[in-house]
């Protein structure tokens, strides 16, 4: 059906779906006649999902919503209609595939691009770091426009493997699928393990079918990659990556207690890893390049620039390298938290925040947390002292124009907050007074 709507090899099929699979059926006919898949997360706001659908130059958009407006939206129905009468296609390897967007700087999305090599490369690499893998069935606990499932569908499909999709993840419909499906792998962020964990009926299920479990995309305290082996009693491997790398660094399952609790392991097969400008302490910048890695960002060759050079990509991370090979994490660069496995840019809830009439300053900084690695906590300045906004009318007005996971889970009234000598708000300052308040 896409042939017959006249989509031609290059042009964008943007998905937005929830997790069934249409999803994966949609990706794989796009790629089929040579298009890009671009997916979209439908937890994202109106304003955020418009942006990509604009920015991708998106030529058909297939989704199971009614609430969004687009040119040439499709429906499930509508894309297996049509004329099977499609012609072979002929696609190079350094043609692009899929679009995986990710939120930038300023805090709107930018796609990361990823051709057939690289979504090849990424099947090579983890076919090389599990040979032999024997693992049956899966559980889908990110969104499938997560780059983990974007760059890695070439790899599930080679395991030749059952994957449960959840449609909305829950830590109790979670241990309920692990448990009828017996699942036997486990990925996700660390957040998703302690929720489980933290679940009361945890005790009710069996989970023996589990034989590992694997951790990635937002910090993870060494406390909590303890318990997360001691309760589920099976191998539990760390990774560290970034949307534009795909892969990058991993803990491996002979590797020390405390290397997979205090470390996100040693670099993956044909990835090279540096840390620029180390200190006294060796802690640097993180730089890697893989065969893996985006070519680049989709129509935006500024931002390519300026976070790739001499072929390595710079996440925005520190960390150093210990004595033993393994990468361990010092902070970010920049100012961007992860809640939860989800990234969020501090100016981009500041600028919504900002709107509200009742908000004369904002302040938006991460904190940490056990169970989210970490969480948002907006300082506010209100236009009338004796008027300041509740708690719930802030949380109300964000949730209403992004997405939800980048409301701030905490909201404190001040009457001012400390600035810079530019008069900019002083995060720093604001991040160590949040630390002696609940010291």
């Amino acid at each position: 059906m896409l042939w017959s709507r006249r989509l031609r090899p290059g042009e964008v099929v943007a998905l937005l779906l929830e997790p069934t699979f249409v999803y994966p059926i949609a990706y794989l006919a796009a790629a089929k006649i040579g298009c890009v898949t671009a997916g979209i997360n439908a937890r994202l706001g109106p304003q955020e999902i418009n942006h990509i659908i604009k920015s991708s130059k998106t030529k058909i958009l297939v989704t199971d919503r009614e609430d969004v407006d687009a040119p040439r939206a499709i429906g499930y129905d509508e894309l297996v209609e049509g004329d099977a009468d499609v012609p072979d296609v002929d696609v190079a390897e350094d043609d692009p595939v899929a679009i995986v967007y990710t939120s930038g700087t300023t805090g709107l999305p930018k796609g990361a691009t990823f051709t057939f090599s690289n979504l090849e490369a990424v099947r090579r690499i983890e076919a090389a770091m599990e040979p032999g893998l024997d693992h049956t069935s899966g559980l889908q606990a990110t969104p499938m426009t997560h780059m983990g499932y974007m760059t890695k569908i070439a790899s599930s499909i080679g395991r030749v493997s059952k994957t449960v999709l959840m449609e909305r993840w829950t830590a109790r419909r979670a241990l309920e699928l692990i448990s009828s499906e017996r699942i036997t792998h486990i990925g996700g962020v660390p957040t998703q393990l302690a929720l489980m964990m933290m679940d009361p009926t945890f005790g009710d299920f069996d989970l023996s079918c589990v034989r590992s479990i694997l951790i990635g995309g937002a910090p993870a305290s060494p406390d909590l990659v303890r318990e997360i082996r001691e309760t589920f009693g099976v191998p539990v491997q760390v990774r560290y990556s970034s949307t534009e790398l795909a892969l990058c660094t991993a803990t491996r399952p002979d590797d020390s207690d405390e290397a997979i609790a205090e470390t996100v392991g040693r670099p993956l097969p044909e990835v090279e890893l540096q840390v620029l400008g180390p200190n006294a302490d060796g802690v640097g910048e993180i730089v890697a390049r893989s065969p893996a890695m985006m070519r680049g960002y989709w129509n935006d060759e500024d931002a390519t620039r300026e976070a790739i050079s001499g072929g390595f990509f710079h996440p925005g991370d520190l960390g150093r390298i210990d004595e033993e090979g393994n990468l361990r994490i010092a902070g970010r660069v920049k100012e961007m938290y992860i809640r939860g496995g989800y990234n969020v840019y501090p100016i981009e809830v500041e600028n919504v925040l900002r709107e509200h009439p009742k908000v004369a300053l904002v302040g938006v900084i991460g904190i940490p947390d056990r169970v989210l690695g970490e969480r948002g906590k907006a300082f506010v300045v209100p236009t009338e002292p004796d008027k300041p906004p509740t708690a719930h009318e802030l949380r109300s007005f964000v949730a209403e124009r992004i997405a939800d996971y980048k409301v701030p889970d905490v909201f404190e009234i001040r009457a001012e907050l400390p600035l810079t000598s530019m008069f900019k708000v002083d995060k720093a300052r604001l991040g160590d007074e949040d630390v002696s308040d609940r010291a």
